[in-house]
């Protein structure tokens, strides 16, 4: 299918060297069986007007007329009354571009593990906080943000996440990050420079949580995972000072941690001066028991805290969050500008509405 650019379209890159013999009209047309021969022009696609390539190119209108009639008479393009000069559909490029994956066959029921009713999310909500942040927003909303994100989102979570989830959550010490994965990159990264070099992680538990340990140069040990949730006898066996658990709802096993167990979880904390990462998964969706608060609000300076919206609205944001512990909060926030210089402002100020 021939892509149909709005307005004028883009233009071409086409390089013409005044320093050669070689006059312009021809290099212009050899510029142009190049771009069709190669596909970066396809079959079918609209060129410019004579008189815009001729003013973006600096040369006369006359010489791109006549380039546009020699690659029509050769076959390269197709010229109609009252209709823009495009790509013959019979220029085929030298090299044929791989032919497009084939879609998946749409499921009835969607059972990936992870994945939320894509069908619910609230299209008419959210196109509504697109246009009041456009409409509203300051010049400096449409600039670089705060390292740690936009002051208006980590205000709302933080009172959202005290009412809601009991979390200590103070403004300031909250770094708005693309969703959980790369929030647990930037936590271990900090945990590393602290210099931890073993972190624990749920058996059986998310896999990719031990690929990002290893990445961020730390060795991930599995820690037995029971009907009380994770052992924290196995967990001080290891010699790990830092763990990542699903507390309010282990993934896979659905389990939620036991009150003895989250005391000696802070007390394995306490003693080994270690860190608690708690992965907030789907602590928002309960079915069958009361919701229990995050372990964080027992003992912020030892918890880190994450979670997304990718499963309360949909994971295509890229929203999520870091709730640190304050002598934690300046380096989370420095790599993440170092990363990626912050998360999109405008779907941060949307969500706040």
């Amino acid at each position: 299918m021939a892509i149909k650019w709005t307005g004028l379209g883009p233009g071409i890159l086409l390089r013409l060297d005044r320093q050669l013999q070689e006059p312009l009209g021809l290099q212009l047309q050899s510029e142009l069986r190049t771009a069709i021969r190669s596909g970066r022009l396809s079959a079918g696609e609209r060129l410019p007007s004579s008189r815009t390539l001729a003013r973006e190119l600096g040369i006369s209108r006359g010489l791109a007329l006549e380039c546009y009639e020699q690659l029509q008479a050769e076959g390269y393009l197709v010229t109609r009354l009252g209709s823009a000069t495009r790509v013959a559909l019979s220029a085929k490029p030298l090299h044929e571009p791989s032919a497009p994956t084939p879609r998946e066959r749409r499921l009835a029921v969607d059972f990936r593990p992870g994945v939320p009713d894509l069908t619910s999310f609230p299209r008419r909500d959210w196109l509504w906080a697109i246009g009041e942040v456009t409409r509203q927003a300051r010049p400096a909303d449409f600039g670089y943000s705060e390292p740690r994100g936009s002051t208006a989102l980590r205000q709302i979570l933080s009172a959202y996440l005290r009412r809601v989830r009991g979390t200590v959550a103070e403004t300031e010490n909250l770094v708005i990050c693309s969703g959980f994965a790369q929030g647990l990159n930037l936590v271990l990264r900090a945990l590393a420079s602290l210099g931890i070099r073993k972190v624990g992680v749920e058996d059986p538990g998310d896999v990719d949580n031990r690929l990002i340990a290893v990445r961020a140069g730390l060795q991930a040990v599995p820690v037995r995972v029971d009907e009380h949730g994770v052992d924290v006898d196995t967990l001080a066996s290891t010699g790990a000072r830092a763990v990542i658990l699903t507390p309010a709802h282990q993934s896979p096993t659905g389990v939620v941690l036991a009150p003895e167990r989250r005391h000696a979880l802070l007390k394995w904390a306490n003693d080994c001066d270690g860190f608690i990462v708690e992965d907030d998964y789907d602590a928002e969706f309960r079915y069958d028991r009361q919701p229990v608060g995050q372990i964080q609000g027992l003992r912020p300076e030892r918890v880190i805290g994450l979670s997304s919206v990718s499963k309360t609205l949909a994971p295509a944001l890229r929203i999520g969050w870091i709730v640190c512990p304050q002598h934690l909060t300046e380096t989370i926030a420095k790599d993440k500008h170092l990363h990626d210089r912050g998360s999109p402002g405008i779907d941060q100020l949307a969500l706040a509405n």
